[in-house]
């Protein structure tokens, strides 16, 4: 199963529909229910979008000689540095410092520090997938879509819409 492609079908269809009811709220004249065809329009290209994200990061991957591993939700990998003691489970506040790259080389941040609690607080949802993995000293590189990054419009400063992105972690400290 493509389980980014779903979760960003249901986002973009959950948005359009939450958009609808929130106008018709403020006492907006509500937009008119999008089509069926119009449905089937959003969802092909989506699909076409996931599908050229996957190439870019796979032709990245093969350049670049990476020995990184695909997993299910769409993200690629590799632990560079096992580190060792207690592993970020539900509850546990991880602290990280990242380098995050555009696939052309680009730093968007460099060694900034992010404290989060997976599954609790704000941090992209890549991280919250790859925290459970981690334990402190570990070294990993990561690979995100735009589904599992900032999306369709970046973060806003540094990080452009859709972008694939590039993570080095350290982590800091599993508490």
């Amino acid at each position: 199963m493509n389980w980014p492609l779903y979760k960003t079908v249901f986002l973009l269809l959950y948005g359009l529909t939450a958009c609808q009811s929130g106008a018709s709220q403020n006492g907006l004249k509500p937009v008119e229910k999008i089509s069926r065809a119009d449905k089937n329009a959003l969802i092909d290209l989506n699909r076409k979008m996931v599908e050229k994200d996957i190439e870019q990061i796979e032709a990245y991957i093969k350049e670049a000689k990476l020995p990184m591993e695909r997993y299910a939700d769409g993200y690629y990998g590799m632990i560079t540095k096992q580190g060792a003691g207690r592993r970020a489970i539900d509850g546990a506040t991880l602290t990280l410092r990242m380098t995050i790259r555009l696939l052309n080389g680009a730093v968007c941040y460099k060694d900034s520090i992010l404290t989060f609690i997976p599954g609790k607080t704000a941090a992209i949802p890549g991280l919250h997938q790859v925290a459970k993995s981690l334990q402190k000293g570990t070294l990993a590189r990561y690979i995100f879509p735009p589904s599992m990054a900032y999306g369709l419009y970046g973060d806003g400063r540094r990080i452009p819409q859709r972008s694939i992105l590039e993570y080095d972690i350290e982590v800091l400290e599993v508490q």
